[in-house]
């Protein structure tokens, strides 16, 4: 897979969770036990950010910045998810549920933004 092809299936996956958490975010919220309002304020922030890393992504394809912006959001979304998953929760193992899926997209963002990074190690900036 060229980066290209990396960037594109990064930023198309960013805009469907994206779009995903702003439609659903209330329910995602009540899911999870954060509660429907705030809850589902923070899914759709979280949405907001994935489309504009989306966005970004599909405009640079080949640039690993997009997809260390969506890193960086991952390692936010962890820390709150792991806030929501307290012991009080009793939707807690719903929590628990939702914060593994995250590390999933996290470690597969790393991936990506390290086979980005890599593949542009050795080229000269210079004309």
């Amino acid at each position: 897979m060229d980066k290209n092809d990396i960037g594109r299936a990064i930023g198309v996956a960013s805009l469907a969770f994206g779009i995903t958490d702003m439609l659903f975010g209330r329910r995602f919220g009540q899911g999870i036990g954060a509660g429907s309002e705030m809850g589902g304020r923070l899914f759709q922030i979280v949405g907001a950010r994935e489309v504009a890393t989306g966005i970004a992504g599909l405009m640079a394809p080949a640039s690993a910045a997009p997809v260390q912006w969506r890193l960086a959001g991952d390692m936010f979304d962890l820390a709150a998810l792991g806030y929501i998953a307290a012991p009080a929760n009793p939707k807690r193992k719903m929590a628990f549920l939702a914060l593994g899926i995250v590390a999933a997209v996290a470690a597969a963002d790393l991936l990506a933004a390290r086979a980005l990074k890599g593949s542009n190690r050795g080229r000269s900036t210079k004309a």
